[in-house]
């Protein structure tokens, strides 16, 4: 839908939605294939969920993403990431803290994780290494197809390439095509009872399945989500994950840099109000400052509810595909907490010296109790006692923080964007429900309460609003099975094509999902690619045939 518009800015080949780090891939490529691109970013720096904030005097964190993992190595090597100075500082072992006093070190060593699975059931520490292969082959299976574009069903000839590596895929190895076909369909829960017998390991290893999303692990279809600490040693040079020196925004920071020297433009402070479309397809965008740009293509980095919420106009959209993104489940569920502290936290009963500070911190509960956690989420009722998850990033880069200050980032789960009638709203209990998670935390470790100094809470409408996500979800919406691969975010246009003609989806609510990945932003420019080549081809034959017409005329 057209309009007016109060001042009129320049033509591209390309307007991409968002200069998150999707977005700013896909600038990268177009404008390194020769199209004039620009990219438009609504707040005063780039990143999306991918930025460094001061969110209190010489206190840097990173707000939404805050490890690095899975970054396709075709982009650390196309936008030259590590020669321009983007250092990763590998994550230490992972400590589970449980209720009942358990402690659970999974580390990168896999004698001395059997030797901690041992301390609770020597069956479980001789599965232990079978499970682990297993999972390591089902990841590399899956990672190669983060760099596919998915079928749609059409059976159109651009979908033969996927079609035959799936089929080389399913003919390699039956066994492990049906074991895809369980781990897809089934539970966190189920897929670990058949394998372990100890509530504590599971736990360890399932927790991942409540992480941005209202399921439970004894939801089928939640076993996917196991693969998590496997794909990023799956796929050939793929980075080990971990915590970039200087926080998330340097990863932002540094592909701007290299979509700018590739010719793109990377504008700030340019918030996109509305896609603009005529003659049934896209003509460009209006800013909220009433400047309208033109192109025949734009991309939203923006997730699918949000772009056809907010800057679709509803009669450019088929009522089918409107209901199916309304359908699309996008609910957060986390609170984020950043501390600053003026010590480091200590686990009782941890030893400093194992390295737990330099990783991950869970303080879990069995696979049931997160299954009752999650119920109540989804109720609309904020979890006390939830699962936790924590990290401290200046133990990897301390110029994050003053000198001998420390800064704590914290996961809460099972915390609903939508609140039920009777609890408030957010603005009004926000401090309140991160006071109790302090104090839970503080039964695990005792220094922590007394050691902040400052601190930031962001509710998942704190996140929504921050960095423009519907319902909080830092993954662009749930990944269960069935919004997975071909069917997200909607069955039949995974492709990152839209029906408004010309319109694109290179966010994370595309394939392959959340994370910092770069593959979703990657995959669409180079279907952009192929659309645009695909249209020269046409104009070009129509051309040649309007030429052999007026010859044919001419000798009429």
């Amino acid at each position: 839908m057209t309009g007016s518009a109060s001042t009129s800015g320049r033509s591209y080949d390309a307007i991409i939605v968002g200069a998150g780090h999707n977005g700013l891939t896909a600038a990268f490529y177009l404008a390194r294939a020769g199209l004039s691109t620009v990219a438009l970013e609504r707040r005063p720096f780039v990143g999306g969920c991918c930025v460094t904030e001061e969110f209190a005097p010489g206190y840097r964190a990173s707000t939404g993403a805050y490890v690095l993992s899975m970054l396709r190595e075709a982009i650390w090597q196309d936008m030259r990431l590590a020669q321009r100075g983007l250092t990763v500082s590998p994550a230490g072992p992972t400590l589970n803290l449980f209720p009942d006093g358990g402690r659970f070190l999974l580390s990168e060593d896999l004698d001395e994780t059997e030797r901690e699975v041992a301390r609770f059931s020597k069956k479980d520490a001789r599965r232990f290494r079978d499970f682990e292969q297993h999972l390591a082959d089902m990841a590399a299976i899956i990672m190669p197809m983060f760099d596919w574009t998915p079928p749609t069903g059409s059976g159109g000839i651009g979908e033969l390439p996927t079609a035959m590596r799936m089929g080389r895929k399913a003919l390699g190895g039956r066994r492990d095509l049906l074991d895809l076909m369980f781990l897809f369909s089934t539970s966190a829960t189920q897929y670990l009872d058949g394998w372990f017998e100890s509530d504590h390991l599971k736990a360890t290893m399932g927790w991942h399945a409540i992480n941005d999303s209202t399921s439970g692990p004894s939801t089928p279809g939640t076993a996917y989500v196991l693969l998590h600490d496997h794909a990023g040693e799956a796929s050939d040079g793929v980075r080990s994950w971990g915590f970039v020196h200087g926080g998330m925004g340097e990863v932002t920071r540094h592909m701007s840099d290299a979509a700018r020297e590739a010719g793109a433009e990377v504008r700030i402070g340019a918030e996109v109000a509305q896609v603009l479309t005529g003659g049934g397809r896209v003509t460009g965008v209006r800013l909220a400052n009433g400047e309208e740009l033109t192109a025949p293509v734009v991309l939203s980095n923006a997730d699918p509810k949000r772009t056809f919420r907010r800057l679709v106009a509803e009669e450019d959209v088929p009522e089918h595909y409107r209901a199916a993104i309304e359908a699309y489940r996008c609910i957060g569920t986390s609170i984020k907490i950043n501390l600053a502290v003026s010590e480091l936290p200590e686990a009782t009963g941890a030893d400093p010296a194992s390295g737990y500070q330099l990783g991950i911190m869970e303080v879990s509960s069995t696979l049931a109790d997160m299954d009752r956690a999650q119920a109540l989420a989804l109720q609309g009722i904020p979890a006390e006692g939830a699962h936790i998850e924590m990290c401290i990033p200046t133990l990897h880069d301390p110029t994050l923080a003053p000198d001998g200050r420390h800064i704590v980032t914290i996961d809460v789960n099972s915390q609903p964007y939508n609140l039920a009638e009777g609890e408030g709203a957010w603005d009004d209990i926000r401090e309140g429900v991160a006071d109790r998670a302090i104090e839970h935390l503080g039964g695990y470790f005792p220094n922590l309460p007394g050691s902040i100094l400052h601190r930031q809470v962001l509710s998942p409408l704190d996140l929504e609003r921050l960095l423009g996500i519907t319902g909080g979800h830092a993954l662009h919406g749930d990944m269960g099975s069935d919004q997975l691969f071909s069917m997200r975010p909607v069955p039949g246009h995974g492709d990152y094509r839209t029906p408004v003609e010309g319109l694109y989806l290179c966010g994370a609510g595309t394939h392959p999902g959340g994370g910092v990945t770069g593959a979703n932003g990657r995959n669409c420019a180079h279907e952009v690619l192929r659309d645009v080549k695909r249209e020269q081809r046409s104009v070009g034959v129509r051309r040649l045939r309007g030429q052999v017409s007026s010859r044919l005329s001419r000798l009429r």
